[in-house]
């Protein structure tokens, strides 16, 4: 999906990976994000926690350190996202937003804005978060969810998870005799 060019005439796409806390949505992104492929096709990639509160000046802060290399001592909203701006211009990006939570659409339009202005063809988001609204209000364009795990995969989860245990507590008392 990050590496489609389809559709990038029409500005920049928004991927969410979505599914419940601890399934793994931020693991399959940083596998994602650190692919060699992925490091070629992208001229900037950048990484931004999100969590709760959504803080539009925090988070704007971190991607534009995050494009700099340096922490900048920017306070104000506009500001940053002016320099957001000109780093990015001209650049195909991908953006990472981890453990997006905001249900709350106004929280996300400046920075929106400012990135879909800036984008260039085949720039894209890729969003973490455990609701499918939060990606429908994020834009989303694509969306791969998770799922949940069914009965029969969390026994056998558990089941190895308590044998590899047993045997680690049998190799280190072993060790201690």
């Amino acid at each position: 999906m990050l590496l489609s060019k389809n559709g990038q005439e029409r500005g920049i796409h928004i991927i969410s990976i979505v599914g419940m806390g601890g399934i793994g949505k931020t693991t399959l992104a940083q596998i994602v994000y650190n692919d060699r492929e992925v490091n070629a096709y992208f001229q900037k990639k950048l990484w931004a926690c999100v969590s709760y509160p959504f803080d539009e000046i925090r988070i704007a802060k971190a991607i534009l350190e995050a494009l700099t290399g340096i922490p900048l001592g920017l306070h104000e909203l506009n500001t940053v996202l002016e320099k957001i701006h000109e780093s990015i211009m001209g650049k195909k990006f991908l953006l990472v937003l981890d453990d997006v939570w905001t249900e709350d659409e106004r929280k996300w339009q400046s920075l929106k804005c400012c990135l879909k202005s800036s984008a260039s063809p085949g720039s894209k988001i890729l969003v973490t978060t455990r609701k499918e609204n939060v990606a429908t209000i994020m834009g989303c364009t694509r969306l791969f969810n998770l799922g949940k795990l069914s009965e029969e995969e969390c026994w056998s989860l558990f089941n190895s998870s308590i044998f590899w245990m047993e045997s680690q507590s049998a190799s280190d008392l072993g060790r201690h005799w």
